[in-house]
């Protein structure tokens, strides 16, 4: 059973009109435009209409009408009087409208994986121990959209439950590409899951189908946003070990992933942010986090992973500074089928 969360239906807006003259024109552009399914009077100010036609309205209004005087607010068509208090002027819907290409993305499962290889150094070679599981949007003409571009578009949307699980599924579905002895790493965002038993559930149904090891699979807890309630995130992460598959923190050094989450989440891998590697072994500052990071990160047990590793001088560096994993441009960008070997280094 799937959940509107995670499976998102049509928006739908309570539209109030403070010119009662105005009111005449959407209640006609109703009932020439459709057979009142996508919405309904509810009387001489205000209406409800679904999405699709709430947007068409506005191309209309905007042309024809005094936009100074319509509202809106998303609504509930069996409820569409309940969040009256909440409406706010109708040109301000419009970053949910430029948004809402999202949405078709979710629906229509329109995405696809790259790979990026996670190597380290054995006897003198770059050998490649695991492959990080990257979604891309496709758009209708096949085009790839960056993995920033959807989700700052469903974060506007509030379609972030429902695209961090599309992009979920849609890796695992993908990780049999990747080779039985590599490690998966697959990105979640923590603030995307209010359950781990319920919205993690198709996730591990799906793992077992394909016959993944969950010893290959490691989550990485990637995250634009603080992560206030930390015993939430400890549940989550609890929940995948519980399952036997491991975790990581990602982006260790910047934004709310500071190096004191390490001590307090006891990952798995820690993967010291690009910000960090990418210059490292010339800037004294970027060397002094870098140390950091790995000594908490042995302190605790975990594998130290420099990703963002872009030339020679940083990788060598990092390795003589005891970073065990490496991701990164120097080895390989992220490309539509795992590579499955590396030039001897």
């Amino acid at each position: 059973m799937s959940c509107d969360i995670c499976h998102p239906k049509a928006f739908g807006y309570t539209v109030y009109f403070s010119d009662e003259n105005q009111a005449d024109k959407i209640i006609q552009y109703l009932s020439a435009e459709n057979d009142m399914h996508d919405g309904h009077v509810i009387n001489q100010r205000l209406v409800w209409v679904l999405e699709s036609l709430f947007f068409d309205f506005l191309d209309y209004a905007e042309a024809h009408l005094n936009m100074d005087t319509i509202f809106a607010v998303q609504s509930d068509r069996q409820d569409p009087l309940k969040a009256l208090h909440s409406l706010k002027n109708a040109r301000e819907f419009q970053p949910l409208r430029e948004a809402s290409w999202v949405d078709e993305i979710i629906i229509n499962k329109s995405l696809t994986t790259h790979y990026q290889p996670i190597v380290m150094v054995e006897n003198g070679l770059v050998k490649i121990v695991g492959q990080e599981l990257l979604s891309r949007g496709l758009s209708e003409e096949g085009k790839l959209i960056s993995p920033f571009h959807m989700f700052e578009a469903a974060r506007v949307r509030n379609r972030l439950f429902a695209l961090d699980h599309a992009c979920r599924i849609n890796s695992v579905s993908n990780a049999g590409e990747v080779e039985k002895d590599q490690l998966i790493f697959i990105n979640f965002l923590p603030t995307a899951i209010y359950s781990p038993e319920h919205c993690l559930k198709s996730t591990l149904e799906l793992i077992e189908k394909k016959g993944i090891k969950s010893s290959q699979i490691v989550f990485e807890v990637v995250e634009t946003d603080e992560v206030k309630n930390i015993a939430h995130l400890k549940r989550i992460l609890e929940y995948y070990r519980k399952h036997g598959f491991q975790y990581a923190l990602d982006d260790v050094g910047v934004g709310y992933n500071g190096i004191n989450k390490i001590r307090e989440l006891k990952p798995d891998f820690v993967k010291l942010a690009l910000e960090f590697s990418n210059g490292v072994s010339t800037d004294p500052e970027k060397q002094e986090m870098a140390k950091s990071v790995l000594d908490i990160t042995q302190e605790i047990g975990g594998v130290a992973l420099a990703e963002g590793v872009e030339t020679e001088e940083d990788f060598l560096y990092l390795q003589a500074l005891g970073y065990e994993l490496f991701q990164g441009y120097y080895f390989s960008k992220p490309v539509p089928k795992p590579i499955q070997e590396l030039k001897a280094s």
